[in-house]
Parts: C-alpha cells; structure tokens; sequence
C-alpha cells in the first residue's frame, strides 16, 4: 500500500494555485480587483505575448506598507477580513488572501509600491513562490506588480494555453469587464507596445459602453433603475434591435462584483419575452446591490459564482427592473449611416445556459362544451359549405377599440413585381359615383387615437409607408396585424373572456406519437386557449372548437407547433407556454405579407400601430416598424453633406 505523505509547501502552493491562475487573463483580473479595492482611479494594464512572458499592472491605489510587503505574498495574508463574522458582510472584490500568492508560486515576480505617508517606496522580488529580495525603491505612490514567465515552473499548464493573439483576447475581455463595472476608473490596455483599449473614467456607464462595444450599441442602450425591497437594480440594457445570437453580451455584477448566473440571465430573458426575435438573446450590464448576507461570494477560488438566500426575490427585481426600462418608451429602429457589426469587438464569455426557473400560472377553468362523441373512427360526413355555427365567436369585424386590429379583406397574393409595379400607391378601385375620389398623394390628416400620420401607400404588397413629422416610417403589415393580434387574445385569456367557435366541420389532426401524447395530455391547456379537442385514433385528434376563425391548414399547424411547444417545455405549464400558443394563434390569424390593402385598411393598421405605448415587435420579435428620418434621405440624395 503506498504510503501518505505530506505534500512540501512549494508543490501545495502550485497546485493551489491552478484554482486560481488558470492562464494569463485570470493574473490580471486578480491583480485589477487588488488595485480596485485599493481606491485606485487610474489602471494601466500591459501584456506581451498574450501575457505569458509579461504582465505589468500599475495603479494609483493607497498602496501597501513597507511592513506588510512580504507578508502580502503569503498564502491566505489579507487586509480584507479578519474573523469569521466577515465572510457573512463581504463587499471588496478579494478576501480570499490566494491572489499574489498563487501567482507567485508559478512565475518571477516584482511589487513596487508605496503609500503617500511613506517618503521612498518598496521592492519585492519572488520567484516561485520564494521572497528573493526586499528593498527601497524609487516609485511613486500606488502598486505596479510585474509578472514575468508564468507558469515557468508547471510546464504542463503551459501546454494547455492557446495562441498569443487567444491569450490576448481573454486578457481583453477581463479588461472590459472591469471597464463596465467600473465607469468612474480610467482603464488602458497595452498589447505589445499597442493599446488596444481605454475608457476615460468619467463615471458615466454610457461612456463604458462606448468604450468596450463602440457608440452604436451604446446609442441603443435604456437607462435601468429599480428598487424594491430586496435590491436596487441598475444599469442599461439594449432595446430589441441588439438582439444576439447568444449570451456573451450579458454582464452581471452582484455589489460591484463580476458573475456568472443563470438565475439573472433567465429574469433577463424573461422580461423580453414578446419583444425579442426568437434564437436572440438580450444585451445587458447591470449591477444587483443588496445586503452581503444575502449573497455567497466564497463559492469557488475565482469567484465568479455566488449563491442567493433570496432568489425568487432577486429574481424578481431584475426581472421587473428591466421589464419597467423597456415599457417607457417605444423603440423604432432607424436606418443610419453605417450598419452596425453582428458580433461585438470585444466579447464577454459566460457559461453554456441553463434552464430559466418559472412559477406556474394559476389554475384556469376548463371552459364547458358539449359532451364528445368517442368512438374510434368516428365518421364525420364532410359538407363541402358548412359554416360555423352562429355561437359568439371572436371575429376581427367583432374586435372594436384602440387596442383591437381591423377587419382585413384577404386579397389574393400578386406575384412578385420589379420596376415601376413593386410600389403599390395608395389609389383604390374606381370610387362610386356618391364617393369622392381619393387622392394619390401622401395628404394631412387629424389625429386619429392620438396619433398623427399622412399616408404615403403600400410598397411590395407587404409594407405601409408613412410620413410622421420628419421621420418616413415602414410598417410591415403582418407584424403590425399580428402583435395587434397578440395583445387582444392576451386580454381575453388573462380575463377568461375567449369565446371558443364551435366547427360544424370538425378538423381532423394527424400528429406523430410524441406529439399525439403531449397534446392528448395536455387537453386541458388547449381548452384555456379555445381548441377543444378529442382523440379520434392511435395517432390523430379531432378538433372541435377555435378560438378564432382558421381555415383547416391553419387549424392544424396551430395545433402542431403548440404541441411542439409543449415537448420543447418538456411537457411543464408555464406563462412562457401560454404565450408561445398565443404567439401560434395571433401568427396563423394575422394578415399575410404580399396582400394588397385599401387605403382605409392602411390607415387603420397604422393608427392602431402606432398606437400601442410601447411595443414595436411582433410577438416573435421581428420589428414592426423601421424609419428613416429626412436628414438621411437627403444625404443619400446628396442635398445636405
């Protein structure tokens, strides 16, 4: 049996120390947070080969006493804590004593510092973990630390870092995290004699933002500012048009501290339901400040998990922070001069994601019907002109207030035209002889629900064109029709109000297996949202009622993509679930793009558009409406330089 030894203090400290430096970006984060904490306003940070033969951090913090010099390289040594009672109160970024001496323990390094009470500063050189030397020093007042050949002494870490140019990028995306969580300190990045990024310290997170992702995202970004009873939640976070493919541009700080958390990241998303394109993901910085004993920082060496006593509660506040920023104004994208990059310069990694934890809405009641016949291959004699039978029924000439969409006629799609045809003006057919002709120019009009507009015409069967004071607006009809949609049948199913249609003409629905058992499951969450239906063989259902009038092509894909919904939820009730079925609904009912409109069909959906306080999204996210302000035009037509 072998035998157990105690490992040496040399060999303890360099495994110790890969929990903390795990390559050059994560030296440099600690060695930030250690001039943060020092009061610094002022940070230098340069690296050469990525940061594996050199790093230099230099800040103008308090710095540290000639006495505690030596001490600071010791392992668990901290001025941030003293007693057990601390950890339940932690609001500096270190605590843990493991920074300077874990990178010590795997490279050659050397501290200057000095305090301004001190006249001449101090030098310490380590290697290995080993104080070498400790003298006088000529430097002014604050911390420089310089590393040199990291990992020199565990070749096999080396092995597993990337390229200079990968190694690089890690250290500038700690570098822009600082940047975003610290706007009142002024940042510099020197790659190789180059700088590569900056921020000017001015307090301002605008100016972060300018600085890590450039003045078109910062251009997009809503001012967040909430406080409840738990946490003030505070930041910005970019209107739907930032949407990304993934969740790199989502930075959390808990009391100043840069996280990772799934649990913020799912109130995030959660608060963009119905306004960001599906697949996208959110564009967010914001700071969570609540009491420390409701937050465990001391989870993992690097610190970048923490756990929430409260996390319903922290949940919430983020969640309702954000939702209250995007419900003050509307946003409409604008066409600029220069088209904004799909990926950011400087990309911020967090971990793969996570399931977002929901509540269960409450129980609704299952509306009565009639009993369903229920035999197995039920014959139904197909009546080629059955109608629906004269129940209530909800209609679009039935929908009336600001909120409701307009009745629409369903022209029949015109084939796709190029020149002169493509536009289609705004003149109807040929007016009976009591009406006036209507004109063909765009032409003032009185406000209509608050809203003022002129008309301009239809372009590509598809877009309304309208001018609105300075600014030349495109609607894209079956957006605009469908959130229109959307927030009707939202009303009704929040107040219990859907009258289902009952089909004379039952739809039969053929579903593969998984799909026929989740929707067989789940009869009850159909019959909230008006399908009533029944089991009509091993694999098809009958469906008997609607919530709206549907053809049968419609009834069916209806049916199909709220039965996928349900598995892709993994079968679980939620309110995100809910939606996603009045999503399919308001979709499938909605006026189609290439449909040709009057002139008073155009104006409706405009007036009632326009209308809504603050949604300018379909209920999948695409934009409802875009403009170009006059300026733009007239520079692209060169009458203004």
């Amino acid at each position: 049996m072998p035998k157990i030894n105690v490992l040496d203090k040399t060999l303890a400290d360099m495994i110790a120390a890969g929990e903390v430096v795990e390559r050059p970006s994560s030296a440099v984060k600690e060695l930030v947070e250690n001039a943060l904490d020092a009061g610094a306003k002022n940070i230098t940070v340069e690296i050469r080969n990525g940061g594996m033969s050199y790093i230099r951090v230099a800040d103008d913090g308090c710095g540290i006493a000639r006495e505690d010099c030596p001490t600071a390289f010791l392992r668990h040594a901290t001025s941030k804590i003293a007693r057990p009672e601390d950890l339940a109160a932690i609001y500096t970024l270190g605590f843990r004593g493991e920074a300077l001496a874990s990178i010590a323990a795997v490279a050659r390094v050397e501290l200057f510092t000095k305090t301004k009470e001190e006249s001449i500063g101090t030098t310490v050189t380590v290697e290995g973990g080993e104080v070498l030397e400790c003298t006088d020093a000529g430097c002014p007042n604050g911390t420089t630390v310089v590393v040199r050949n990291l990992f020199f002494n565990t070749p096999a870490r080396m092995k597993f870092l990337k390229s200079d140019a990968a190694e690089a990028g890690h250290v500038t995306d700690v570098i822009n995290k600082m940047i975003l969580q610290n706007p009142a300190v002024s940042f510099k990045l020197i790659n190789g004699g180059r700088q590569v990024a900056f921020s000017p310290g001015d307090g301002k997170l605008l100016s972060a933002v300018r600085a890590v992702w450039g003045k078109d995202w910062a251009a997009d970004m809503i001012e967040v500012d909430y406080t409840d009873e738990i946490a003030h939640v505070h930041g910005l976070a970019g209107n739907f048009s930032l949407a990304r493919r993934d969740r790199r541009q989502q930075v959390f700080y808990v009391n100043g501290r840069n996280i990772v958390s799934p649990l913020l990241s799912a109130a995030l998303s959660e608060a963009y339901q119905n306004t960001m394109m599906v697949g996208k993901h959110p564009v967010a910085v914001l700071n969570i400040e609540l009491n420390a004993a409701l937050v465990d920082v001391n989870v993992h060496p690097t610190k970048m998990e923490v756990r929430f006593s409260e996390e319903k509660k922290v949940y919430s506040a983020l969640y309702w922070a954000v939702k209250n920023a995007l419900s003050v104004k509307k946003h409409i994208p604008e066409v600029r001069e220069s088209a904004r990059r799909e990926a950011a310069p400087t990309p911020v990694s967090l971990p793969k994601e996570e399931k977002r934890p929901v509540t269960p809405p409450p129980s609704r009641p299952t509306p009565t019907s009639p009993p369903l016949p229920k035999q197995e291959g039920e014959q139904i004699n197909l009546l080629k002109d059955a109608y629906v039978q004269s129940k209530p029924r909800i209609t679009m000439e039935r929908l009336s207030g600001a909120d409701a969409p307009t009745a629409f006629h369903q022209s029949a799609p015109k084939p796709y035209q190029t020149g002169e045809d493509a536009f289609v003006h705004t003149a109807p057919p040929a007016p009976k002889a009591e009406e006036k002709p209507v004109q063909t120019e765009a032409v003032s009009t009185t406000p209509r629900a608050g809203v003022d507009f002129a008309l301009i015409g239809q372009a590509f069967a598809t877009y309304i064109l309208i001018q609105q004071g300075n600014d030349l607006l495109l609607i894209d009809q079956h957006a605009a029709h469908e959130r229109l949609y959307f927030e009707q049948f939202k009303k009704e199913f929040e107040q219990k109000t859907i009258s289902p249609q009952l089909l004379m003409l039952p739809v039969t629905v053929k579903l593969d297996p998984v799909a026929f058992q989740a929707a067989v499951e789940n009869k009850e969450l159909f019959a909230d949202l008006g399908f009533e239906l029944d089991v009509f063989g091993e694999t098809d259902i009958i469906i008997r009622t609607t919530p709206v009038m549907l053809d049968d092509g419609q009834i069916a894909s209806a049916v199909e993509d709220i039965a996928g919904a349900i598995l892709s939820h993994k079968k679980a009730v939620t309110p995100e679930l809910f939606e996603h079925a009045l999503h399919t609904v308001a979709c499938k009912r909605a006026l189609k793009g290439n449909s040709v409109l009057t002139r008073e069909e155009m104006e409706h959906l405009a007036e009632r558009v326009l209308a809504l306080p603050d949604a300018n999204t379909c209920p999948h996210g695409r934009p409802i409406t875009i403009k170009m302000s006059r300026g733009y035009l007239e520079k692209q037509f060169k009458r203004i330089v």
